[in-house]
């Protein structure tokens, strides 16, 4: 008798574990993430790590509820859990597409998808995980001519830049050109940019789609003018190689390169 209701003992405390419900989130409220170096654009699929306790509370309350995150970059990327006010005013909601738990160190990881830009309000205190209250700031899908013809110019400078990436291929030139909304291309383009964070979060911060577009243009034009240099650096630093060889070939063995 004892044995049987053993056994039965910790499925009752799973069920009524299972039986008590999630804290409610209130409305107009999202669960945060705060990331350290990394800024999330809406349209964008990336992996993240919440590595540490407070941030697998937010990810698992997340998942738990089936609900979007807030991926919010935080000021300081020294800082385990920042505060409220230690994060950055704009974030990205974004869509849980995958979400593991590593065996080896406890890590949780997961791929999030980007959908909007929001704005932090208030803290949501109380939950058990970190959550706030936000405005969400969705992009307008109007066009005009000047929003045309950078557009334009983006699709060029960001080939361009492309095609001096080693190893580029030309699915991601023809994908971004195959992107109709001027505001996904300006998001899709700053994803891939080679910069700092704080510019992308400046960047992800310029609600102006006009102004964004410029600003996108502005860092692919950086981007270019580095890759091109870094290109012609390398070209010459091989050059110099291929001669200092063939200077020690022609001391080591001379009479190979006697005319005949």
């Amino acid at each position: 008798m004892s044995t049987d209701s053993d056994s039965e003992a910790p499925e009752a405390t799973s069920a009524s574990r299972e039986a008590t419900p999630l804290p409610a989130l209130p409305k107009d409220s999202l669960i945060l993430l705060p990331v350290r170096n990394t800024v999330l654009f809406p349209g964008m699929v990336l992996p993240l790590t919440a590595g540490h306790g407070q941030t697998k509370e937010d990810v698992q309350a997340a998942v738990k509820r089936q609900q979007p995150l807030g991926i919010v970059l935080q000021r300081d990327p020294q800082l385990q859990d920042p505060p409220f006010d230690g994060l950055n005013t704009i974030g990205t909601v974004a869509n849980v597409l995958r979400y593991v738990t590593s065996p080896d160190d406890g890590a949780h990881h997961l791929i999030c998808q980007g959908v909007e830009r929001f704005r932090l309000i208030a803290p949501v205190a109380g939950l058990g995980f970190r959550a706030a209250q936000v405005e969400l700031l969705p992009d307008t899908a109007h066009s005009d001519a000047a929003i045309d013809a950078r557009v334009l110019v983006l699709k060029q400078r960001a080939g361009e830049m492309i095609g001096l990436l080693p190893n580029a291929g030309g699915e991601l030139i023809r994908a971004l050109d195959a992107i109709e909304s001027p505001a996904l291309l300006a998001d899709s383009v700053a994803g891939l940019l080679d910069i700092p964070p704080a510019s992308k979060q400046d960047i992800l911060e310029t609600l102006d789609l006009c102004k964004r577009l410029d600003k996108v243009l502005d860092a692919v034009a950086g981007r270019i003018e580095v890759l091109r240099l870094s290109r012609e650096i390398g070209d010459q630093t091989r050059g110099r190689l291929d001669q200092r060889q063939r200077e020690m070939m022609l001391r080591e063995h001379p009479a190979c390169y006697w005319p005949r």
